[in-house]
């Protein structure tokens, strides 16, 4: 793997987990707020534009830089930003 392919994989990292930054709120305050199902289900609403717009960034680099690596990293950042929310949204004791 060439270095400029795991450089260019990493902002892609950065930039999909920025995304759920640009269309969620964050972990804390999802603690204070989302206790009711309404308000959970609008931070879930939050995923779905979070994950269009990463997979979006990760296909059109991986074609750029013919390599499957920013798309790859894009999906496990995905995964773990929504596994993280829903642990915050599931958290009984409001401790992450």
């Amino acid at each position: 793997m060439k270095t400029e392919h795991l450089l260019i994989s990493a902002f892609v990292g950065v930039e999909s987990a920025h995304a759920f930054s640009a269309f969620l709120p964050s972990i804390f305050t999802i603690k204070q707020f989302a206790l009711d199902e309404n308000a959970v289900h609008h931070v879930r609403d939050g995923y779905v534009p979070a994950i269009i717009f990463s997979l979006i960034l990760a296909f059109v680099t991986s074609k750029l830089i013919n390599s499957y690596t920013p798309l790859l990293i894009a999906v496990l950042v995905d995964v773990f930003m929504v596994a993280t929310y829903e642990i915050a949204i599931r958290s009984e004791n409001n401790y992450f």
